[in-house]
């Protein structure tokens, strides 16, 4: 079933299944659209979250890639109930068969986490497996693409997990995506890190900085005011 979230720059039907969550407004907050872009592709795009909240920083036009038919139906309802049909667009289609005619200035994704193995706590749910596992997309075929389609000095935005960095780092420079900036997202001050945000840029220079890390709870159910900041502002 269905139902209505409205945020300060939007709102949009949703499943249980398709909510958003914490690491889409942490992205959100973390990109930074480069001025005069004028074409942004969003990779599993969902219910078009981050396309909406895209649309009210900038004036580029924005599409979003969705395998799942489900969600891809949610995404072109809800550009129509915010009325953004002029700039946005849905696509239900597989990254890794995605042939456009144009070139991306920035490229953002919340891609499957998980590796398909053995170890895997797989879900039941075939709509969660593939969005939180690699069943239709690997790290290795998103740097691919995003390479791809990416112009010439574009920017990548991404967040994942902090124990496949190792991949991250391997696979961006393989695809000629040199990473500039990195941030970990910290549950608590005491805790580890258990989400990276990633900002690459295609052909860049050397040079990476590390920003300070994001705590998101100063206690139990309470979000440390940057956190509360982020939300606030979304």
């Amino acid at each position: 079933m269905s139902f209505l979230v409205e945020t300060k720059r939007f709102k949009l039907m949703q499943t249980k299944q398709q909510a958003f969550n914490t690491d889409t407004v942490l992205l959100s907050n973390f990109i930074n659209i480069p001025k005069n872009t004028k074409n942004i592709l969003d990779i599993g795009t969902g219910s078009g979250v981050l396309m909406f909240d895209l649309a009210f920083k900038s004036e580029a036009n924005i599409y979003g890639l969705e395998v799942q038919q489900n969600r891809f139906e949610q995404a072109c309802n809800n550009i129509e109930l915010n009325n953004l049909t002029n700039r946005l667009k849905a696509l239900n289609e597989d990254l890794n068969e995605y042939k456009p005619n144009i070139l991306f200035d920035l490229i953002i994704s919340n891609p499957p986490f998980f590796k398909v193995d053995q170890n895997s706590n797989l879900s039941k749910n075939e709509e969660d497996l593939i969005a939180r596992h690699e069943v239709k997309l690997t790290l290795e075929q998103l740097f691919n693409n995003v390479s791809r389609l990416l112009k010439y000095r574009g920017h990548f935005y991404m967040i994942h997990r902090p124990d496949r960095l190792d991949e991250i780092v391997a696979y961006a420079n393989k695809y000629q995506i040199a990473i500039k900036t990195i941030r970990f997202i910290h549950p608590n001050i005491d805790s580890k890190a258990n989400h990276i945000l990633i900002h690459g840029i295609k052909n860049g220079g050397q040079g990476i900085s590390v920003l300070n890390p994001l705590i998101l709870y100063k206690d139990k159910h309470i979000f440390t005011k940057e956190m509360e900041e982020i939300i606030g502002d979304f």
